[in-house]
C-alpha cells in the first residue's frame, strides 16, 4: 500500500464501518507463536467499543485466551500490539474491527514468529531439523545434541544429521526474533524404536499484510 512498508495489500486497501458493525479476518494460528500486530485506524465518533485487535480461537470457533484490543481515536494514527501469544489450542487468529458508530482503519501488519524442532531416526544416525513456522526471520539459534554446533540463523529449514544412540534429545536454545526471544525447544527420540515427538507447530508460513 502507498505509505505502508513491506507486503503486496490485497484489494480493498483500506476498511471502514458506517454504524454499528464488526468485520473479521481470519487466519489459521500458529499454537505458541508469537504475534506482532501494527494498525492504522481511527474514528470520527470514538466509543469505549471502538477498536480493533485480535483474538484466538480453538478448533470448535470459541475463544481461547484474552482478547487484544486496540481503542480507535479521533486522530488516524498506528497502533502497535506486540508480544502476544498463541494458546496451544489455538486453531485460528482473528483480526477484528468493531465499533458502535464509525471506525477505519488501513495498513494493517500481522507478523508471527515461531518454530519447530523434529527428530527423526536413521540407520545409526539422527536427522534434526529446525522449522521456521512463522513470518519472520530467527537468529542465533543454538542446538545442543548434535555434536558441534555452531549457532544458526533460520529463514525456512535448517537440518543437521549426527551420530545417534537411543535414546536421543535435542534441544534448540536462544531464538530471536526482530522484537525480543523466543522459548526454548526440546524433542526427544528412542533410536531404539524409532518414534519421536509430534511437531510443536503446524507446517507452513503464516503471514497477512493488508
Amino acid at each position: 500500500m502507498p505509505g505502508c512498508l513491506g507486503g503486496i495489500a490485497p484489494d480493498p486497501r483500506a476498511g471502514a464501518i458506517a454504524g454499528p458493525g464488526t468485520t473479521r479476518s481470519v487466519l489459521a494460528a500458529v499454537p505458541g507463536g508469537v504475534y506482532d500486530l501494527s494498525v492504522w485506524a481511527g474514528s470520527r465518533a470514538p466509543g469505549p467499543a471502538t477498536a480493533t485487535g485480535l483474538r484466538f480461537l480453538d478448533p470448535a470457533g470459541v475463544q481461547t485466551g484474552r482478547t487484544y484490543a486496540l481503542r480507535a481515536s479521533r486522530e488516524t494514527r498506528r497502533q502497535n500490539s506486540y508480544g502476544m501469544v498463541a494458546p496451544r489450542d489455538a486453531a485460528t487468529v482473528e483480526f477484528f474491527a468493531t465499533a458502535t458508530t464509525e471506525i477505519h482503519w488501513d495498513c494493517v501488519f500481522l507478523r508471527v514468529s515461531a518454530y519447530d524442532l523434529t527428530l527423526e531416526a536413521g540407520q545409526g544416525t539422527l536427522k534434526i531439523t529446525v522449522t521456521n513456522t512463522g513470518s519472520e526471520p530467527l537468529t542465533g539459534l543454538k542446538l545442543t545434541g548434535c555434536g558441534d554446533s555452531p549457532p544458526f540463523d533460520l529463514e525456512d529449514q535448517v537440518v543437521r544429521t549426527c551420530p545417534g544412540s537411543a535414546p536421543a534429545t535435542a534441544t534448540v536454545t536462544g531464538a530471536l526474533y526482530w522484537n525480543g526471544a523466543l522459548p526454548d525447544s526440546s524433542e526427544s527420540l528412542d533410536l531404539g524404536h524409532g518414534v519421536g515427538d509430534q511437531p510443536q507447530h503446524p507446517g507452513g508460513r503464516q503471514l497477512q499484510d493488508r
